[in-house]
């Protein structure tokens, strides 16, 4: 997407865009609205952050934002793509990072169910070692909605108990699961969280961090991705 007009961008294209940041090819999974994008390639100028969602519409005000000129606000290392994560673009390779936030729909049931296929398919397009971060909106089991259903809310235990073996599976190494706080949600820069803080009293989100590819690396080399800084913009 360029500003709010879907345009297709061919693998050379991709390409010449991805060659201008050096720093790495972070992948936001059911990016929504696109705020979380925009924060992190704020943060992280040197790095292409792309967001990919099967629902266009939502990222089309937040693309229109990234596409401005620099001096208006523009971030031209933010991309929005039009893709369902069952059938990534065949240009995203080397994904050197991935995020997951709130995910929603078939999303959310892929990575809680979880469905094998779909993530050793994003394992597939990552570098080794790619660390990730997902982050799990535990409304969606009170009460549970239909794509959760028969799937019990996840805690710091059973994710280590219940998950850890089918990611293993499909090249996902866990590394860490922990509730976060208030003000750690607030750092994910996500129309989500505004909406949780509106409208609850507590923030309920599980977070879940390690590595794709191989086997975690030394705590010291590769940490688990931590959200940016709130976007001020």
């Amino acid at each position: 997407m360029v500003g709010k007009t879907t345009v297709g961008l061919d693998d050379a294209a991709f390409g010449g865009l991805r060659a201008r940041f050096p720093g790495g090819l972070v992948l936001d999974l059911g990016a929504g609205d696109g705020k979380h994008v925009l924060a992190v390639a704020r943060h992280r100028p040197d790095t292409l952050v792309v967001g990919l969602d099967a629902e266009p519409d939502g990222m089309r005000r937040t693309a229109a934002r990234a596409a401005a000129k620099p001096a208006k606000g523009g971030v031209p290392n933010a991309l929005f793509v039009w893709a369902a994560v069952e059938a990534l673009p065949s240009a995203l390779t080397g994904v050197s990072e991935v995020h997951c936030l709130m995910p929603w729909g078939s999303l959310l049931r892929g990575v809680v169910a979880p469905d094998e296929a779909v993530l050793a398919a994003i394992a597939a397009r990552c570098a080794a070692s790619a660390p990730f971060l997902v982050t799990l909106n535990l409304h969606a089991w009170r009460p549970a909605v239909p794509e959760v259903a028969g799937t019990p809310e996840p805690t710091p235990s059973s994710v280590t108990a219940d998950l850890a073996a089918p990611y293993r599976r499909a090249g996902w190494s866990i590394t860490e699961a922990e509730y976060l706080d208030g003000a750690a949600v607030a750092q994910l820069g996500t129309s989500w969280t505004k909406r949780l803080g509106s409208s609850r009293t507590t923030f309920d989100v599980l977070a879940v961090r390690g590595t794709i590819g191989s086997a975690p690396a030394p705590p010291d080399s590769h940490p688990p991705p931590h959200p940016p800084p709130p976007d001020s913009h």
